[in-house]
């Protein structure tokens, strides 16, 4: 009779060794930012165990460290103050949307929701989850990290409901929370269904590229504006090119406050042409039509004509209880930087003209030989490029300070789309 072997008690610590190193090993890859797929019914459970996995790593490796000063873990904080869901399409605009996470999770620790669209023969549902990690400002011993969940619907039929069934259930509850649609998404029936448990919708009605504006583009143009106008009692809805115009808003007020410029407000009954000139081809057409729709809109005018023509944008408006009327010029500016460049306002009588110019990285409000300069804040674009207009990601930095409806901007909407329902294009 043969003696049975013995079970060695050390193969058991060594499997426990073994279990804990290959935990470790995915729980470093998920804090490391790599993408670690996971059951689309579990994604909250596998969330919950590698934060838990993390916690515990660095405990241990902090006990090692203080007798070996040495450890390959860096304790992390896990943060989370609003939900951010992105909508897009695989490729690209996936990238892009991963790059602006990468960004925008420094200063706004958040659980974003990556919900990418696939176009595939089989219709499936995958997810992944991964981390955002960043030192805290000034030490190099401890991280902020937030989590990123990627949620994939492929197929060949797209329905917004089944994709909003899987992702609006890893909404936290009762924090900030965003939808930012891509421009091919940008439609009611697809962002409806994912309102029902967000509360901010986050649009960019500026051109991505710089082919020219044509019916089709001021077509688009108008949909994106109108969905603002149709949900902004479902929700707070932020426009990036709006954004984008802060600055010349401002400016344009302070030539009607500012003793230095010296325009009266009354003036402003007195205005004869509006000329704005913007960079970036169709890039920046968008917003010079909607800084001309705010300011027609804050002093009553009403749009009767436009059109489109090789020369530039031109529009008409009626002025209240008079037989005159305004002209509102948006001219295309070549090789120019991407967004408003210029703004020019002349008045009936020619006493006073308004010029708003980008000089010596301010803006240069000036009344004939009068003038004042606006400090701009800092942007990286303005750096590298000596554009007024801040990059992508200062962009939605500035819109998750946003918390309320801003009917200012829902106002210049309307008008741009009462005019463009008037375009002779």
């Amino acid at each position: 009779m043969s003696n049975l072997p013995s079970v060695p008690t050390t193969g058991l610590q060594n499997s426990q060794d073994l279990q804990n190193s290959q935990d470790d090993g995915r729980t470093l890859s998920f804090l490391s930012g790599n993408l670690a797929q996971v059951d689309v019914a579990k994604i909250e459970r596998e969330l919950s165990r590698l934060w838990d996995s993390a916690g515990r790593a660095a405990q241990d490796n902090s006990a090692e460290a203080i007798s070996d000063s040495k450890s390959s873990w860096t304790p992390v904080i896990r943060a989370c103050a609003l939900n951010v869901v992105l909508l897009c399409d695989e490729g690209k605009n996936e990238r892009e949307f991963e790059n602006l996470l990468a960004e925008i999770t420094v200063r706004h620790p958040c659980r974003a929701i990556l919900a990418v669209i696939a176009l595939a023969q089989v219709e499936k549902v995958e997810a992944w989850v991964t981390a955002h990690c960043h030192f805290l400002p000034g030490r190099l011993d401890k991280q902020m990290c937030c989590e990123q969940i990627t949620v994939k619907w492929s197929g060949q039929s797209f329905k917004s409901e089944g994709l909003a069934s899987v992702v609006t259930p890893l909404v936290i509850p009762e924090l900030p929370s965003w939808l930012f649609a891509g421009s091919t998404h940008l439609t009611r029936g697809v962002v409806e269904p994912f309102l029902a448990y967000l509360d901010h919708l986050l649009i960019d009605s500026r051109f991505s590229d710089d082919t020219a504006v044509c019916e089709e583009r001021l077509t688009a143009l108008k949909s994106k504006w109108q969905i603002a106008i149709d949900l902004a009692d479902r929700a707070v809805v932020v426009d990036l090119a709006w954004l984008t115009l802060s600055a010349w808003r401002k400016a344009i007020a302070l030539a009607f406050d500012d003793t230095d410029v010296s325009i009266k407000p009354s003036r402003l009954q007195a205005v004869k042409a509006i000329t704005i000139n913007y960079g970036g081809d169709a890039k920046g057409f968008s917003q010079a039509l909607l800084l001309a729709s705010w300011l027609t809109s804050r002093i009553k005018l009403e749009p009767t004509a436009a059109s489109l023509s090789s020369s530039g944008w031109q529009a008409q408006y009626s002025k209240p209880g008079s037989t005159e009327t305004m002209q509102v010029n948006l001219v295309s500016v070549a090789d120019s930087c991407t967004g408003i460049n210029s703004f020019e306002m002349t008045f009936t009588d020619g006493s006073d003209k308004l010029n708003v110019d980008f000089v010596s990285g301010a803006l240069k409000v000036s009344n004939a030989g009068n003038y004042e300069y606006m400090e701009l804040p800092w942007s990286s674009a303005r750096d590298k490029e000596g554009s007024v207009e801040p990059v992508f990601n200062e962009l939605v930095d500035f819109a998750f300070e946003h918390y309320a409806k801003d009917g200012v901007f829902l106002a210049a909407a309307q008008h741009a789309v009462k005019l463009l329902g008037n375009c002779q294009c």
